[in-house]
């Protein structure tokens, strides 16, 4: 069985560190899905089907749990607050995206 070694959580710092921190664990999710994918395919061939089924509901919960992460991001502080930045700031950030958003769907 590989060994998956652990990493040292550090508490990031606010804003740039932390959007960081969390695209680095959606990373870290969606290779470890492709991997238990993969490994799923391997047990597949065999006569390991209990074994095959086990490691694709694994990866399917693993794939939710990046897509939770996923959201994390997004409702993260953005990369240029710190934490002394005004609600102003962030909320007109925030609307300033939006905006955007309208404006390439209204395309």
């Amino acid at each position: 069985m590989p060994h998956v070694p652990a990493q040292p959580v550090t508490s990031p710092t606010y804003g740039h560190a932390v959007r960081d921190a969390i695209d680095r664990l959606h990373a870290e999710a969606l290779r470890l899905t492709r991997r238990a994918t993969g490994l799923a395919r391997f047990l597949d061939r065999g006569a390991c089907s209990a074994a095959d089924r086990r490691v694709r509901t694994a990866a399917a919960r693993i794939r939710r749990g990046s897509e939770a992460v996923h959201a994390a991001f997004h409702t993260a502080p953005p990369r240029c607050a710190g934490p002394g930045a005004s609600v102003a700031r962030l909320c007109g950030r925030r609307m300033r995206h939006l905006a955007v958003r309208l404006a390439k769907r209204g395309r």
